[in-house]
């Protein structure tokens, strides 16, 4: 499905997977290249929905590989107006301020990409919620995301860690891990990704599709 339209007007797709369970809602949303410097990220979820599609999820399962399309063309961390759409969520914590790079947008959520997936998220409603990035090489957690992060730490080898080292105002994270608590998690994957790291990262987003779906 489409689940909205980059700035330079490229689709962004959501794949939607049923799963073995028949139930309403959604259990678990995977989304990856919310940076478009992090093709890696993008790259793990095609292959998740290729493995989704042989050997369904537990729970129907939504991933959109590339939330920033018009990035990842150029392989360009920000969107094609240069705003950071990790920093550009409606958090508490959003601030105009930011470092060079960082650039937030002049409001929250100004930028269709950030839209796209907040209005997606409001749809769904699902259980749990995985941001695929790089290049750190954890499994950092927010709001009710431990023990799923513990769980995918477990199944890919890398850390769980509850911080990624510095702060992330008007991050996705920050908003509905923190302010909302809901079950959020961020897989950060090195850059690049080794050849013997892809099993183990695709064992680790299934651990997301074992949460029933709100009923």
């Amino acid at each position: 499905m489409l689940a909205g339209v980059s700035v330079e007007g490229r689709s962004i797709e959501a794949i939607d997977i049923a799963g073995s369970i028949a139930a309403p809602g959604v259990g678990a949303l995977v989304f990856g290249a919310i940076h478009g410097d992090e093709p890696g990220s993008a790259e793990l979820c095609r292959r998740f929905v290729a493995a989704l599609s042989s050997n369904p999820p537990l729970y129907r399962t939504v991933v959109v590989p590339a939330l920033n399309p018009d990035g990842l063309s150029r392989l360009t961390k920000n969107n094609a107006r240069d705003v950071d759409l990790n920093r550009n969520f409606a958090a508490r914590n959003w601030t105009r301020a930011h470092p060079p790079g960082y650039d937030p947008g002049p409001t929250p959520e100004s930028e269709p990409e950030s839209a796209a997936l907040a209005a997606l998220v409001a749809h769904l409603s699902p259980r749990a919620i995985v941001a695929v990035h790089q290049p750190f090489r954890c499994v950092n957690w927010d709001g009710t995301g431990e023990g799923l992060a513990d769980d995918m730490a477990l199944a890919c080898g890398y850390p769980s860690v509850a911080s990624v080292g510095y702060p992330t105002p008007g991050s996705f994270g920050s908003r509905y891990g923190v302010d909302e608590g809901r079950r959020v998690i961020t897989l950060e994957l090195p850059r690049p990704v080794p050849d013997g790291d892809w099993d183990g990262c695709l064992r680790a987003l299934r651990c997301c599709t074992i949460f029933p779906p709100e009923p």
